[in-house]
Formats: C-alpha cells, structure tokens, sequence
C-alpha cells in the first residue's frame, strides 16, 4: 500500500468520525430541546380580583415557554396569602402580573339578587356593567343607567322555589371598594338592577 493510499484512508476514516460525531451532538441538543420546560401554574378553575390563592386553585402544568416562562407563576412563586388581581380564566397559565396582594385590590364582592334572567352571555369570569332604574313608586321605575361599569361576575346562584318561575338568580360580583355604597344604596331603594355583559373589555 502506498503512502498516498494511506493517507486517503485515514482522512476517510476522519471524516467518516467527524460525521458521526456530529449526528450525535445534533440528536442529543435535540432531545435536550424537547426536554427544555417549564413548571409553571394553571388555573383550575376561574380566578376572580381579590380571590386568596389556594394550592387547589392551580394545576401544575410542563410547557415550553422559552424566555417568555419568567412572565407565568412558577412553583416557587406561589406564596401563602396571594391574591389574585386580574381575571384568569379556568385553564389559562397564571400570569405573575395577575397575582399579587390584598392590598394591591381594592376591590369588595357584593350579591346581587335579580328579578329577571341573566343574559347567557354572562358567566363566572366575564365582566358585566350593572344598571339601576330608580324606583319611582310602587311598580314604576325610572330611565335605566349604568352605575357600575366592568364589574366581575364571581359565582351565580339560580334561583329555586317561586323565583325561579320569574327567571330570578343571585349572582355575586367583585366591584370596586368606591362603587359599594352606590350598589347597596340602590338595593336598598328597590331599584331594578339589571347585569349586562361588558363589550370589548378584559
């Protein structure tokens, strides 16, 4: 065999090396790529302002986020007496913006009990404006305004027995702390109150 012969031999089995090498390195940051997630919560159920964070609020789910996971709860993020500040619905990853604490709501929940059916519209986790018309006298009311805009529906009770023949349902919300008297004062009058879904809100 001669030097020359040699020499292709060996850059052959060089190269027949570096290739395999390199398959290896691609297949292993492969399996390291599709290993890459994050732990970070999601809500189990619909979350509402001001609701305190509880463990069974939140499921613990694997996704792959890349730098984006830092903007969810994590595991160790979640501390006891957390609060929730903004809307999560049921199965939507827990944004870090959305928890915080109780003093960063200002926020009260309020039951309003409602003489006619709730629009299908409106479900726990949706917002809705809340509309009064004055009572002016037995039976008579009068125009309809909004005294609450962008309330959050937190749970809603159907009616049952007599009530429920007129479509009646108590639904609670979670109202800013400024709007409260406003609302009690108008249950307290008799005002017919009605809940309308908001359009166009978060």
């Amino acid at each position: 065999m001669t030097h020359s012969t040699t020499r292709r031999l060996d850059l052959r089995l060089i190269i027949g090396i570096a290739i395999v090498v390199i398959t290896a390195l691609a297949g292993f940051a492969l399996v390291t790529a599709a290993d890459n997630t994050t732990s970070v919560y999601a809500a189990a159920k619909s979350l509402t302002p001001g609701h305190v964070l509880q463990k069974s609020d939140l499921v613990l789910t694997d996704v792959k986020l890349g730098k984006s996971s830092s903007a969810y709860l994590e595991a160790s993020g979640l501390t006891q007496g957390a609060v929730v500040t903004k809307a999560v619905s049921a199965g939507e990853l827990v944004p870090i913006s959305a928890v915080g604490t109780a003093k960063q709501v200002a926020t009260t929940n309020v039951v309003v009990q409602l003489d006619v059916p709730l629009s299908a519209d409106a479900v726990v986790g949706s917002n809705v404006d809340v509309w009064a018309s004055m009572a002016a006298g037995q039976g008579v009311f009068g125009p309809p305004a909004v005294i609450i805009s962008g309330a959050q529906i937190a749970h809603i009770t159907e009616a049952t027995g007599l009530a429920a023949s007129t479509g009646g349902v108590r639904v609670e919300i979670v109202v800013p702390q400024s709007k409260v008297a406003a609302l009690l004062e108008s249950q307290a009058n008799g005002d017919a109150i009605s809940l309308v879904p908001s359009r166009g809100r978060a």
